[in-house]
């Protein structure tokens, strides 16, 4: 039984080391980047226009009231602003500031605005795209990520949890085997942990 044990924490320990390999080297890269923002700046793209929206195009009518629910765009107003969106438009936030409509989207790289001026019926749009690095770095913090991200950095911290767990205990299991597992183990554990008591400052 406590062979059969054993043999499953190594089972498990490897699997599960394999199974994190790519997101591990994912968040050491991107958390490499990140202490060494500076190293990796780009200049963000940035695009804008107006517009006018034809007469035809219905506006909802606006309350002054804060505790107004935000109204809805009429179905032709969506697929005209659609056609000239780089973003699907289930990705924006509508709110209301009258006489404004206001359409937000956020994404690890990327953010963008549609402002609809009610009176003027003008139409501007800002977008903002800051490159292939601040995307995955916004990814490694999860800013505006969605919720499938966050759920697999929940999974990938278990399960790295467990990973380092299952290799103590195989520790434990081979110290005879390796005279110096101790000396390491206590090394690797002692060291980051003297830096991090070092660096703070509470």
């Amino acid at each position: 039984m406590n062979q059969t044990l054993w043999r499953w924490i190594r089972i498990i320990h490897w699997i599960l080391g394999a199974y994190i390999l790519t997101a591990l080297t994912f968040f050491a890269a991107t958390g490499f980047m990140l202490n060494h923002g500076a190293w990796f700046e780009r200049d963000p793209i940035e695009t804008q226009w107006q517009a006018n929206l034809p007469d035809d195009l219905p506006l909802p009518a606006l309350s002054d009231d804060e505790n107004a629910p935000t109204p809805a765009l009429s179905p032709k107003l969506t697929a005209w602003l659609a056609e000239r969106s780089p973003y699907p438009m289930h990705a924006y936030t509508l709110k209301a500031e009258p006489p404004q409509l206001i359409l937000e989207t956020s994404a690890p790289g990327s953010e963008a605005s549609i402002t609809i001026d009610s009176e003027t019926r003008s139409v501007g749009y800002s977008g903002r795209k800051n490159g292939i690095i601040s995307l995955l770095n916004n990814l490694h913090k999860g800013r505006h990520a969605p919720r499938i991200w966050h759920l697999f950095m929940d999974s990938f911290a278990i399960l790295t949890i467990l990973v380092a767990i299952s290799g103590l205990a195989l520790l434990v299991y081979y110290r005879k085997q390796r005279s110096s597992t101790w000396l390491w183990t206590t090394t690797g554990i002692s060291i980051p942990l003297i830096i991090i008591f070092l660096s703070i400052h509470y």
